[in-house]
């Protein structure tokens, strides 16, 4: 499998980006005078083909990030910077002019911001809200006992607020 995968990386530049995030993050961990941001889990791996469409078990379908393999605790600030650098990289190596990679980096940005602007969503659907994994999590390190807050945790409620619906 990795011999495709390094034939495949010398296809063109935005192949190459795609396969290599630790090297990524390495130069930007060095980077100096980068501001460093909150940590948060990051996809690890964000870029503009980790995207796409999928149903989820709710039967909904959701354009969504597809790709959590590289998920890791990082500055949220360097997801940001990888998505933005692969819509320079991607552009260029599909042949597309600077100013309209230029544009929808802008794009992206006055989105993104608009989006933290908002700080959360509208409504959790009740049947997601009652999974597992939106249940509190327990520290990195810690194992459950019986007093543990995520078997106390109540599921999210359903509301109306979304004014989209």
């Amino acid at each position: 499998m990795r011999p495709l995968k390094y034939r495949l990386m010398q296809e063109n530049t935005f192949r190459f980006f795609r396969g290599t995030c630790h090297l990524f993050y390495e130069d930007l961990a060095a980077a100096d005078g980068f501001p460093r941001g909150p940590l948060g889990w990051i996809c690890g791996d964000l870029h503009l083909e980790n995207f796409g469409s999928y149903r989820s078990d709710n039967n909904q379908v959701y354009f969504d990030l597809n790709d959590f393999d590289e998920a890791i605790l990082a500055p949220v600030t360097w997801e940001v910077v990888r998505l933005v650098t692969s819509i320079f990289v991607g552009f260029e190596s599909l042949g597309i002019e600077a100013r309209r990679a230029e544009k929808m980096a802008k794009l992206f940005l006055k989105s993104y911001a608009a989006a933290l602007a908002i700080g959360k969503a509208d409504y959790v659907e009740a049947a997601n809200g009652q999974r597992d994994h939106l249940r509190f999590p327990v520290g990195s390190g810690q194992k459950k006992t019986k007093d543990d807050p995520a078997e106390k945790s109540q599921p999210a409620e359903e509301t109306s607020a979304n004014p989209h619906r």
